[in-house]
């Protein structure tokens, strides 16, 4: 390994832990929000190192520990210095605009919306372990609750991540709404709450009646002891076939690893090729608690989300 840098600035006052984590290795960190802390790209840096923005929700030393193995073993196949860069949502976008980094790692709905807006290139995407390249959305009420169908959210208190960039943390479970004829101002009240776990314990307490989770959520807590028992809850509109968690939601694509429209194409090429190779079992993977990555699926249904939605960059591609 040549020496992977490291860079983090965490803003004075500000924790370096975030609230509530969303997972420990399996992608449901995509869709919880940083509350406050600052992650900068203007620290100390290497200017010879290739620079992989990260998105960091539960903590920059989080996003180091589930991603920088991944990092390292770039450095290693490409023979040149790298750096993870640990940004939340809207520095990842900042750090794109302003050429800070060369490719960005994040979740399918602000990478597509990266995209839109600066012409990101999709290089891979992750294969989960045990669910593959796709996750998706529940809605989820206690189970001693009087709300059955999606109709019965209407009136009611309901709860997300982050109305903008999260993807099963909220805009999945709205587009699907949407399309069932609800909209979100029907509800008596739409807030969000940076944490999925906190999301579920909100809908246990009774301080919301319904919360938008991602797939593998529940039974993450429930492994954790966090939540008793799955049947605690419960989740409207339930649809369950080949994959192994019961969503609401159809599914979408994981995350992408993109290169930025100024990368040097070799080293994109370089960096594609070497994520699309790695054998299932390297122990790169493992904090990541993926099995490799596949080609970049179609993205289109997140496209056609984020106009219907009219999100971030919902009017800056066609």
């Amino acid at each position: 390994m040549i020496g992977r840098t490291f860079v983090l600035a965490v803003a004075v006052g500000a924790s370096i832990a975030l609230t509530g984590a969303c997972g420990t290795g399996d992608g449901d960190v995509a869709d919880s929000a940083p509350a406050t802390t600052v992650f900068s790209v203007s620290s100390v840096r290497d200017d010879h190192a290739v620079r992989v923005g990260v998105l960091a929700i539960r903590s920059a030393v989080a996003a180091n520990g589930q991603y920088g193995p991944i990092v390292d073993y770039l450095e290693d196949e490409l023979q040149r210095p790298f750096e993870l860069v640990p940004l939340a949502q809207d520095e990842l976008f900042e750090a794109v605009a302003d050429g800070e980094i060369d490719f960005v790692l994040s979740n399918p709905l602000s990478s597509v919306q990266v995209q839109r807006l600066y012409d990101t290139e999709f290089l891979a995407t992750i294969d989960r372990v045990g669910t593959g390249p796709e996750f998706g959305g529940l809605i989820i009420v206690r189970a001693d609750s009087d709300m059955e169908t999606l109709d019965d959210l209407r009136g009611a208190d309901v709860t997300c991540v982050a109305f903008e960039t999260a993807a099963a943390g909220c805009n999945f479970q709205v587009m699907h709404l949407r399309e069932a004829g609800i909209d979100t101002s029907e509800f008596a009240r739409f807030t969000e709450t940076p944490s999925q776990d906190n999301i579920v314990l909100a809908v246990l307490t009774g301080d919301v009646d319904a919360g938008f989770v991602r797939t593998g959520q529940l039974e993450r807590m429930v492994a954790e002891g966090t939540l008793a028992s799955l049947d605690d809850v419960r989740i409207l509109d339930r649809h369950e076939g080949d994959y192994p968690y019961p969503h609401t939601t159809p599914l979408y694509p994981e995350w992408p690893v993109a290169a930025l429209a100024e990368t040097d194409g070799d080293v994109a090429a370089a960096v594609a090729d070497a994520l699309l190779t790695i054998e299932a079992g390297h122990p790169a993977l493992a904090n990541a608690n993926a099995a490799g990555f596949v080609a970049p699926p179609d993205y289109g249904p997140l496209d056609r989300l984020v106009v219907e939605l009219e999100l971030r960059s919902w009017d800056a591609a066609d």
